[in-house]
């Protein structure tokens, strides 16, 4: 062992430990003992603050034999030694801590009283009544009137009566009036747990529960003790963010990346979760970094999916159509405008998605939340990705695998608007397939979506759709969420005629004209005077165009015959097939 290391040593007279250079000579710190014996071998200590018990091989695992200090990264006490097992000996191992005489009993009940009795609580102030200018000059008592009726009272009342006399018992009790939290009462600890208080721009809240805990972080739910309102307070687990190679912390990186990511979000036209602010406390031996956020009062969507779909049986086209509208198409929005913004949420999931209903009403609104990995890349790299995407000269970024996560990310290389756009894909994909996550891909196929495979009578647009936006290469998908939005719409538009009309299979048994220009579909009812025109057509069709041929679209059923009547200018005209 070289001079510079430290060494145990162990008082012979109080059992303490220590921790000096080797060679080096000195004294007890809690006795003054000068002998102090090298300590080796196998032993256990205990922390004196906290209780941690851990052994010597973990403890100079974390400290390198340079500290005497706790194990656990928010205690920092000083540590003992409890036993101590030699090198090259099988015996059990020795208690080296003196055993301490039984501490006398006390009878708890007689010191509580005890304590009790010497309080003396401080007498209650009564507050002051304001007093007009007018009334200084005369008593209250002059103008008081029990009762008001115009007949005067022709009781006396003595004046030793008037000087004492009071509007109102003086026994009746105050109201009890909670005091605000002062300086002293706000959270003076490490860590953070129920009933804790925090201050944010002069308003303190609350923390009342724990909503969920991850990988990287925790989220609370707090009270604003002035509002009432509820708040999401989210923590950061500072030791989470070390760097074991660089030694360096991140924690102060992504604390205020997510703060701006946050904030700028927050602006969209559409329904998204705002910043309130953002706490970081150095007080302690571990900074402690929060965000308060909007708490948002809904349910996340798988859960609201499963919850309001049990079977396949209940999506049928008027839900599909509902979800576009509903779910979709707002959430496209509302990331073109991230994407916008130069931002890529990377975690577009259905789990980070609140669907929140409206009061007295069949309407849902979805919020984006979680942008904890998101990143700023910039608007001028968005877009147009390069083909292949996966090349080894390639920016790279921090690798996530989670479901639905595109083959970029997932690799580690810069995530792009097509990523975004992949995950929608996969979100489409858990909707229109009756609730089915993607499972793990092997392949390059594996990684685009099919949703017609677990939902057969699910319109072929749908899967079409789903099929583009899940491709391998991110040059293969959809350009920008304006492209999916339309298409979005576009398949909200043109699965109407199933819903009125039903599926193509059953539309095959009814009678139509077709204007082969906007895919307008005019149902004929058996001996019904029906009038089409150009304003009947547009109306039934896509687009708002007609300039194309109306024909009849027929397919002919086991007769092999249709009989039509149409009323043309009044002649008629029969037709027969």
């Amino acid at each position: 062992m070289s001079t510079n290391e430290k060494q145990f040593y162990q008082c012979t007279k109080c059992k303490n430990l220590f921790l000096f250079e080797h060679g080096s000579s000195n004294s007890c710190n809690s006795c003054g003992n000068a002998n102090l014996n090298p300590t080796g071998g196998r032993f256990i200590l205990r922390c004196k603050k906290c209780g941690l018990t851990q052994n010597k091989r973990a403890f100079t695992k974390l400290h390198g034999e340079k500290a005497l200090k706790c194990q656990s990264s928010t205690c920092k006490g000083s540590i003992k030694l409890i036993q101590l097992r030699k090198r090259g000996t099988s015996s059990s191992p020795i208690a080296v801590q003196p055993k301490l005489p039984p501490s006398p009993r006390k009878d708890i009940g007689k010191s509580i009283i005890k304590t009790l009795k010497e309080v003396h609580p401080p007498a209650p102030k009564r507050r002051e009544l304001i007093k007009k200018p007018d009334e200084v000059k005369k008593p209250f008592v002059d103008n008081f009137h029990p009762f008001p009726s115009e007949v005067v009272s022709k009781d006396k009342i003595s004046e030793d009566v008037l000087e004492t006399f009071q509007p109102f018992p003086t026994s009746t009790p105050r109201p009890k009036v909670k005091s605000l939290p002062t300086i002293s009462q706000i959270k003076d600890h490490p860590g953070i747990q129920i009933g804790d208080r925090l201050k944010l721009d002069n308003v303190i809240h609350e923390i009342t529960a724990k909503i969920g805990i991850g990988g990287m972080g925790a989220v609370h739910m707090a009270r604003n003790i002035n509002t009432k309102k509820m708040v999401a307070l989210k923590e950061f687990f500072y030791t989470r963010y070390h760097d074991s190679e660089s030694g360096s912390n991140f924690c102060n990186k992504y604390w205020v990346r997510e703060t701006e990511i946050t904030e700028i979000q927050s602006s969209s036209p559409e329904s998204s979760m705002h910043l309130l602010g953002s706490l970081k406390l150095e007080q302690f031996p571990i900074p402690e970094y929060y965000i308060f956020l909007e708490y948002i009062d809904g349910v996340s969507l798988d859960k609201w999916y499963t919850e309001r779909y049990k079977n396949l049986g209940q999506l049928n086209i008027k839900e599909l159509r509902l979800l576009i509208k509903d779910i979709l198409m707002p959430i496209a929005r509302h990331m073109y405008y991230v994407h916008q913004k130069g931002i890529v949420h990377r975690d577009l999931t259905v789990q980070n998605t609140i669907i929140i209903k409206k009061r007295y009403s069949e309407e849902f609104t979805p919020v984006i939340i979680d942008w904890g990995v998101a990143k700023e890349v910039g608007v001028e790299n968005m877009y147009k990705p390069r083909k292949p995407y996966y090349v080894t000269s390639a920016p790279e970024a921090t690798g996530i695998r989670n479901r639905g996560t595109p083959p970029e990310i997932m690799a580690g290389f810069e995530p792009i608007a097509a990523s975004d756009i992949y995950m929608f894909g996969h979100m489409m994909f858990y909707l229109f397939s009756g609730g089915h996550y993607a499972s793990a891909a092997a392949t390059n196929e594996d990684f685009v979506l099919h949703p017609g495979d677990y939902y057969p009578e699910l319109p072929p647009e749908f899967s079409r759709l789903v099929e583009f936006c899940t491709q391998y290469e991110p040059a293969d998908r959809m350009e920008n969420m304006v492209k999916v939005y339309d298409a979005l719409k576009f398949l909200h538009d043109s699965t109407l005629r199933y819903e009125k009309y039903g599926t193509e299979d059953e539309m095959q048994s009814q009678l139509f004209l077709f204007c082969d220009y906007n895919n307008a579909f005019i149902p004929l009812t058996e001996k019904k005077v029906i009038k089409i025109g150009r304003d009947e057509v547009i109306e039934a069709g896509k687009n708002r165009e007609m300039d194309g041929h109306l024909f009849s679209a027929l397919i002919p059923t086991s007769e092999g015959k249709y009989s039509l009547e149409l009323y043309i200018e009044g002649k008629l005209c029969l037709y027969s097939r």
